[in-house]
């Protein structure tokens, strides 16, 4: 799939995904006074906007026609190769 996740849409999704899977986590354990039905749709909104936002595509944005990655959103070549010494 094509990418079409960039910029401030990306930044958004990759902080409140996570922050929304907190919630329901901290729901769950008993933390938090949200309801069931709010746990789960906190749980899966912030899982889908945390792989969207990784991944920069969003199948909801190909319907819509809607893309906001530019090239240079992704990492320099340089970049990529210190990414991927410092994970070995």
């Amino acid at each position: 799939m094509k990418k079409n996740v960039g910029g401030l849409d990306q930044g958004i999704r990759i902080t409140l995904g996570p922050m929304l899977v907190v919630a329901a986590v901290g729901s769950l354990l008993g933390k938090l006074r949200l309801g069931s039905a709010a746990t789960a749709a906190a749980f899966a909104v912030g899982a889908i906007l945390t792989a969207t936002g990784l991944t920069q595509t969003c199948p909801a944005n190909s319907v819509m026609g809607r893309d906001t990655y530019r090239p240079s959103d992704d990492l320099t070549e340089e970049a990529q190769q210190i990414r991927e010494r410092a994970v070995q």
